[in-house]
């Protein structure tokens, strides 16, 4: 599998930022770690750079030791790749930072005032019917939303068409969502806790995505479980952060997963 195909992995939203790691920049651009360390520590960037967009941080190596790493902003991050050379590079770079933008997009959506139809936007027919997420606008000449590409799962198949803006309502969006957010944990609490938490401290519950699809039926698409996952609220678990590696209590690896902090504490 391609670096580009691991993209998606690579960048996740913490505390209302978008971010990526020293570790996936290494990873992706098939660099030691230890080469990126010491090209991130010697960057010629100012104090007031530095301090907004890189944050030390560590990791679990897979023999368990802590090791250090950074954090990076979309702009720490192109000014840590301006050096790095070459097609090969000149893609991940643009893959990066097109999922940069993508991401930066869902935040805006999910804590912006946009009340407008937009991606990733859950949308229903004023007439009602299904319940569609819009993957793409088209706009006319003028640039008025025109009409709006949605998909929608019929079983196991992924389905899309075409509907005119002027059809589609956001007025049902936070029943529809706070309704499959609901349904979601019902779902991973009836299947049990337990056997999906790979997280060792019982303030965190941590739970690998495609663990989740592969146990559990009749979830929404991805896009749409990764847009009500970062919204999940007391008294549900409270969304930290996503696609952070953390060293699994179930599998003894390294292991993808999204944090939720609960409270009281789980007992696994």
């Amino acid at each position: 599998m391609s670096a580009i195909a691991h993209i998606d992995d690579a960048v996740f939203i913490q505390e209302h930022q978008v971010k990526t790691t020293s570790l996936k920049v290494a990873e992706l651009f098939n660099k030691q770690h230890k080469d990126v360390l010491r090209k991130l520590e010697s960057l010629d960037c100012s104090t007031d750079f530095t301090e907004r967009n890189f944050t030390l941080s560590e990791y679990l190596d897979s023999t368990g030791r802590k090791l250090p790493m950074y954090e990076m902003t979309k702009d720490g991050f192109i000014f840590l790749v301006m050096g790095f050379t070459g097609a090969a590079a000149a893609k991940i770079k643009e893959a990066y930072i097109n999922t940069f933008n993508q991401m930066a997009a869902m935040l805006y959506n999910l804590h912006g005032q946009n009340e407008s139809i937009h991606v990733g936007a859950v949308v229903q027919l004023k007439s009602g019917g299904p319940i569609y997420t819009v993957s793409q606008i088209h706009y006319d000449q003028n640039g008025f939303m025109q009409d709006a590409e949605v998909i929608w799962h019929n079983k196991a198949t992924l389905c899309r068409d075409i509907l005119p803006v002027a059809c589609l309502s956001l007025e049902t969006k936070n029943i529809i969502n706070n309704k499959m957010l609901n349904d979601f944990w019902a779902s991973v609490n009836s299947y049990g806790l337990h056997r999906l938490n790979h997280s060792r401290n019982p303030y965190i519950l941590a739970l690998n995505i495609s663990q989740i699809y592969q146990c559990i039926d009749g979830l929404p698409l991805k896009t749409q479980l990764f847009s009500l996952l970062m919204q999940s609220q007391s008294p549900h678990p409270v969304f930290m952060q996503n696609n952070r590696q953390i060293y699994s209590a179930l599998d003894s690896k390294n292991i993808k997963c999204w944090l939720f902090q609960t409270n009281p504490p789980l007992l696994n």
